[in-house]
């Protein structure tokens, strides 16, 4: 044991007495100029380093640079440029004078893709011949053959070509390959835009053999969080897995075999775009259960106006005040198709939902938006135009036996009229949140209730006792249980107010004519219902004059504190009772022994 000890110990001495020479005998600045030299011959980039180049021998033995710039030719601005470097190179090599990298680590690093940093023509240079977009990587651009590469706590800005520009910040990124250009990667950073952050942790196999042409991603698992302005209050946040592949020429993506979970929402699909010339995005997705009130911002977080932020840009900044998902809907080209088997959307449980939308020029058409609610139908297509600081929605509905009580809660109405709605119509407004729907947008449709039942407001019931208090002579005796008929007609929303002019209906023995106003904005309503009713029994004379008699039941008032009045209401004010109180009388002088005065 003494002698392998001894052993080790004196190779350990060679080694560092080895390494130890090298570093004196070698002068890493020798390699400056190779460095610059092979930089420029494999992508056209001026590498320019600041202050000496050192040796670093432990773990690894290492050429550490302070300040480091990497800038295209003509370029106003360097590409990269990072705060220190360190380059992990081979001993051997070393030995005959040549350099060998196996690790690039840059450190505090700013990289640059924006058009500042892009290569530019000199004025006056000759134009050369246009390259073909398949080839033109391979004779140009970056070309990676570092066994790793690690960057750290760094920023790389994006920025599309409409001048958004987006920031990466806290990026940390490790890629290891084989001489094969297959490897793993490892990434982790914030985006952030606009008072909104993304957190993104992901890692993966890449496959850069056919690089510059195409990179080839497989992301084992992607873990993200994001949070901010015009999001729910809890953020968004899941993992996913997915494979992708970037072509650098055409600026195109393709992710297939896509998982997501976002919140409690699942997605599964392909999703394929371009970024340049202008961005675009194509996606095909289904799921089982999509949860919007989880995904989509909340009235209470979102509000219902775009608030336009002022505020000093620092150095490193965003061009515009746009969200980024606002600005995705206002600047791409989209094609969308959704199934869904479930979705939950403001309470509402709906099934078998389907999208299919395109977007262009700001402007999203949904040719279809459909599926089930309850055992209902319901049918959304319009279109959203993304290009005013609110949206402006126009929508054609299409809604057949929806329950009516969902509606009314979705509305915000009181729970007064139960049954189920058909419904067509137009309407267009600005903005979709309950504030903007009710208080702004405006538009028609006819409907028609099956089934209505008022609940306790049984209003057949509720006539029938008034009468009675009033006169014992006669009584209301359907042939079954009082049950208003189907109810059909129009109404006419303008801002803030939703007035039916005539609501009708007929059978088992009334008929019925609703007119009146809902106003959202005073949350009050005033709506009568005028009722003819049959199937009085009693006195002949009484009835002929109550089956002849129009009857309203108004209800009015505040929607926490809903009032009602009924005719027998007015008769003891004075009102509708004198005069079938002259009636009655009439008719008692008529015959007098016969029929005595009951009060």
């Amino acid at each position: 044991m003494r002698r392998l000890i001894t052993t080790l110990a004196i190779l350990l001495v060679v080694v560092v007495a080895g390494m130890t020479a090298l570093v004196m005998l070698v002068n890493p600045n020798d390699f400056r100029g190779y460095m610059v030299q092979q930089v420029a011959k494999r992508s056209g980039y001026q590498l320019q380093l600041s202050g000496n180049l050192r040796w670093h021998v432990w773990p690894r033995l290492s050429i550490l640079s302070d300040q480091v710039t990497l800038t295209a030719p003509g370029a106003s601005v360097p590409a990269v440029s990072a705060g220190n470097m360190r380059l992990d190179v081979e001993l051997f090599p070393l030995l005959s004078h040549q350099l060998k990298v196996s690790q690039v680590l840059l450190k505090n690093a700013i990289i640059r893709d924006i058009p500042a940093a892009g290569s530019e023509r000199p004025p006056g240079a000759p134009v050369a011949p246009e390259e073909d977009p398949n080839t033109a990587p391979l004779t140009r651009g970056w070309s990676f053959d570092i066994a790793q590469l690690n960057i750290a706590d760094s920023l790389f800005i994006w920025q599309d070509a409409q001048g958004n520009q987006i920031n990466f910040r806290n990026l940390n990124l490790s890629i290891r390959q084989d001489p094969v250009k297959q490897g793993e990667f490892e990434l982790s950073t914030r985006v952030s835009r606009n008072q909104q952050n993304l957190l993104l942790n992901i890692q993966g196999h890449l496959d850069a053999s056919q690089y510059p042409q195409q990179l080839s991603l497989q992301v084992s698992q992607a873990v993200y969080q994001a949070s901010g302005v015009e999001l729910p209050v809890g953020g968004i946040n899941g993992q996913a897995e997915f494979s992708v592949s970037w072509q650098p020429a055409a600026q195109h993506f393709r992710l297939s075999g896509l998982k997501l979970q976002a919140n409690n929402s699942d997605f599964r699909g392909e999703i394929a775009g371009q970024l340049l010339p202008a961005p675009s995005l194509h996606a095909q997705l289904t799921s089982v259960n999509i949860d919007f009130d989880h995904l989509l911002a909340s009235d209470g977080n979102s509000g219902s106006h775009t608030v336009v932020r002022s505020v000093s840009a620092p150095v490193i900044a965003d061009r515009d005040d746009l969200p980024l998902q606002d600005s995705w809907l206002r600047t791409a080209d989209m094609d969308i198709s959704l199934r869904s088997q479930n979705a939950l959307w403001r309470g509402l449980q709906l099934k078998n939902l389907s999208l299919q939308a395109t977007s262009t020029g700001g402007i999203t058409r949904m040719t279809l938006l459909d599926g089930q609610l309850g055992e209902g139908h319901f049918s959304l297509p319009g279109q959203v135009d993304w290009r005013s600081t609110l949206p402006q929605v126009s929508l054609r509905p299409q809604l057949q036996d929806i329950s009516l009580q969902p509606v009314l809660s979705l509305l915000r109405l009181p729970p007064a009229l139960s049954g189920d709605l058909t419904l067509q119509g137009e309407f267009s407004g600005n903005g979709f949140t309950h504030e903007d729907i009710l208080t702004g947008w405006q538009g028609q449709a006819s409907i028609r209730v099956t089934h209505p039942n008022t609940g306790a407001f049984n209003l057949q019931q509720m006539v029938s006792d008034a009468v009675a208090v009033s006169s014992d002579r006669v009584k209301y005796q359907p042939e079954q249980t009082p049950v208003m008929p189907s109810l059909d007609g129009n109404f006419r929303l303008t801002p803030g107010v939703l007035r039916f002019a005539s609501l009708k209906g007929e059978g088992n023995g009334v008929q019925i004519d609703a007119a009146g106003d809902v106003d959202f904005r005073q949350r009050s309503m005033d709506v009568t219902f005028n009722l003819l009713m049959t199937n009085w029994k009693g006195d002949s004379r009484l009835v002929h004059l109550l089956s002849g008699q129009i009857i309203p039941v108004r209800f009015y008032g505040p929607w926490d504190k809903l009032s009602y009045s009924l005719p027998i209401t007015r008769v003891l004010n004075g009102d509708f009772r004198n005069e079938l109180k002259s009636r009655f009388n009439q008719w008692q002088a008529q015959t007098p022994d016969k029929h005595p005065a009951h009060h």
